[in-house]
């Protein structure tokens, strides 16, 4: 049987259709029923039904994220490439997106699921003349087996098989999978390949190449190094890390069983029920409720309203709170004003920094994935280096808009020579009053030949 998924790949799947279905959000979870929230006992079909339309998700997973990567491209990266691949800034990708946007998901991809895998290629059927390359891009569920091995001394992959989108197939029980190997060189294959079942386990599977190998090669040689990178947030090795967002998901899961419980037992004790006690029948029932309804009871009969008591629900809403704040302390800071419980200003400063270490180290290896391939390109064209190629990701992740005391303050020690006009200038950098990309010496540049600029007052 040929082996098409790597041993730890149905493990990991779980975890990552568990934080896709989070990441959806709401209508993504009610869908799915009692996969995430279960049928308590008892509950006839119309009252789950009611239970699970009443729940409310707290979307705390995809908010975080959304800032996460906000707070990386909030300032633009520092980019520099030969002019041969400078195309590859607006048409990064196979489907023709812009580097921006390449980048954008890579982070979702590497914060969230914690693996994400780039692949350069370059065209070849209608192809114009000059074109440069592009990246092809697969999600940690389209990366379904790796091996890495001992070459000539260095540790390399040797063996990639993913999963390649083809609509065609769509609907056909096919697959597209493109396995990339060094067989010593780089070598290219397309598979169809059709899974037979018989219940829950694949039993065998048919696999047919599509077209003929195909070796790439720079200046008609071949190349001995796979020329694709899976980024984790830790490094750029094909071993499965563990999804950073999988804890936060797992806590945000339990929130929302919490919440259905919750609105559930609100639905049932919310509104005060009338009972009757007597000699009741469909006669003298009373058939409304209200100031313009009037019951007239048999004699010695008893009416009263049933209200709920006791502590139940307020249990159920501090454990809510005390998930929410649970779900800070894994990073979801932008949902969640202020510090934990009996928590330390101290303790609180760790816990921010151990929160950012997560965002800094996946911002060094999408950088650190993303300029491997750039460099590859530019060596892979004629003319271009490696050394051609700056790309630079901030790691300002906090707004620093400058306080207007404080720019009264610089402006005046300026004035009286306490300090130069360069310290003046990077405080204005620093605290994003000026282009954070932009050199001293350019901005220097643009006041000197600006017409308009005002001289300093007190500056002869």
């Amino acid at each position: 049987m040929t082996k098409i998924k790597h041993r730890t790949y149905q493990e990991q799947r779980q975890a990552y259709d568990k934080i896709r279905d989070v990441i959806a959000g709401e209508d993504r979870l009610k869908n799915a029923g009692a996969r995430y929230l279960p049928e308590p006992e008892g509950m006839t079909t119309a009252q789950y039904t009611r239970y699970v339309q009443g729940a409310s998700f707290y979307a705390v997973a995809e908010r975080t994220l959304r800032g996460m990567v906000g707070a990386v491209t909030r300032n633009a990266p520092v980019l520099e490439l030969p002019e041969r691949i400078a195309g590859m800034r607006d048409a990064a990708t196979f489907e023709g997106h812009s580097l921006d946007v390449l980048l954008e998901s890579a982070l979702r991809e590497v914060l969230s699921l914690g693996r994400f895998a780039m692949l350069l290629d370059y065209p070849t059927d209608g192809a114009a003349p000059g074109s440069a390359p592009f990246i092809s891009t697969f999600d940690a569920e389209s990366i379904l087996d790796w091996k890495e091995e001992l070459v000539g001394g260095r540790q390399k992959l040797t063996y990639l098989r993913l999963h390649e989108t083809n609509h065609d197939l769509e609907d056909t029980g096919v697959e597209q999978h493109l396995v990339l190997t060094l067989d010593p060189a780089y070598t290219v294959k397309r598979y169809h390949v059709k899974s037979q079942r018989n219940g829950p386990d694949i039993q065998s599977v048919e696999e047919v190449q599509v077209g003929e190998d195909i070796t790439p090669t720079i200046d008609g040689s071949p190349m001995f190094d796979i020329p694709a990178v899976i980024v984790s947030p830790y490094n750029l090795k094909a071993d499965v890390e563990k999804p950073p967002f999988l804890d936060l998901v797992n806590v945000n899961l339990a929130h929302w069983r919490v919440s259905a419980d919750y609105y559930w037992s609100l639905y049932l004790t919310s509104q005060p029920t009338p009972w009757v006690a007597g000699s009741i029948n469909e006669k003298n029932k009373p058939r409304q409720i209200g100031s313009g309804a009037f019951w007239v009871l048999p004699q010695g009969a008893q009416a009263g309203m049933l209200e709920f008591t006791g502590a139940g629900i307020a249990a159920q809403k501090t454990a809510l709170d005390d998930l929410t704040a649970q779900m800070a302390t894994l990073g979801a800071r932008m949902v969640y004003d202020g510090k934990g419980r009996n928590e330390t200003t101290d303790t609180a400063r760790l816990r921010h920094r151990s929160e950012l270490s997560l965002l800094h180290s996946s911002v060094n290896m999408v950088e650190a994935g993303l300029t491997k391939l750039l460099r590859l390109a530019a060596e892979w064209t004629r003319p271009g280096t490696a050394d051609d190629v700056v790309f630079k990701l901030h790691r300002d992740f906090v707004t620093a808009q400058m306080d207007p005391a404080i720019l009264t303050a610089l402006l005046k020690a300026y004035t009286a020579g306490a300090i130069s006009h360069d310290t003046f200038l990077m405080n204005l950098k620093k605290g994003e009053l000026m282009d954070v990309n932009r050199a001293l010496d350019d901005e220097r540049d643009l006041i000197d030949e600006d017409d308009n600029v005002l001289p300093m007052p007190g500056v002869a």
